[in-house]
């Protein structure tokens, strides 16, 4: 089994609940959106080469061989939107399953069939909830909500991206979503990388009074200057 992949490499969690723990990333290419705010273009088109401890390799490459430069204990399967090539990240979840490894996926959300395709392999679940004010893409609460309750039977957590122009009501709707399915599945507020945003303690408040557990978390890997 083949499938494009942009680069693996060692760094630590920069976003969410995992934050600071040291964890290798295999980044998959190609996505299903445009988001006006992604910090990762190049990984938007399923083109382009493989970048792994500084040699690069043509694309599409073998399961085997992704499964085979894995040397840490927690593995991110990121993107892109890795649900895109589902075939292929079920292969490589069968190849990294191990019970001395964590299996994390970053997922935009907005493929639940495919999530349940891999949900059994995995060991904690991202969603990235894409509200329009961010993203400046179409509104996507039932795709979000199915992925959710798909996701609710694994350790999983829900994100949200803002910027300056969020709505205090998308965010509200995030958490009814989730207070639908459990009002304990953790909320993290992640406010776009450089960008004034007023408010925060607010929204956090608002957001404390449907969830049990929000956090406001920013991307720390961009402070700290790592990839």
């Amino acid at each position: 089994m083949k499938g494009f992949v942009g680069e693996i490499f060692t760094s630590v969690q920069g976003e969410g609940l995992a934050v600071g723990q040291r964890t290798q990333f295999i980044r998959l290419l190609g996505c299903n959106l445009r988001c006006a705010y992604c910090d990762t273009p190049a990984a938007q088109k399923m083109e382009g080469l493989l970048h792994y401890k500084g040699k690069a390799f043509a694309n599409p490459v073998e399961a085997d061989f992704v499964a085979d430069t894995i040397q840490e204990r927690r593995v991110a399967i990121t993107g892109g939107e890795p649900l895109v090539q589902v075939d292929f990240v079920q292969e490589l979840c069968k190849r990294l399953s191990d019970p001395q490894k964590t299996l994390f996926l970053e997922t935009n959300g907005s493929l639940p069939d495919a999530l349940l395709r891999v949900r059994d392999y995995l060991d904690m679940i991202c969603l990235d909830f894409k509200i329009p004010s961010a993203t400046q893409q179409k509104q996507m609460w039932h795709e979000h909500a199915r992925s959710l309750h798909v996701a609710s039977t694994k350790a999983v957590f829900v994100k949200v991206v803002i910027d300056a122009n969020y709505r205090t009501a998308e965010v509200r709707k995030t958490c009814s979503i989730i207070a639908r399915i459990d009002r304990k599945i953790p909320l993290v507020i992640q406010p776009v990388f450089g960008r004034k945003i007023d408010n925060l303690l607010e929204l956090q408040r608002m957001a404390q009074r449907i969830l049990d557990d929000v956090r406001v978390i920013p991307q720390i890997h961009k402070y700290l200057n790592l990839h």
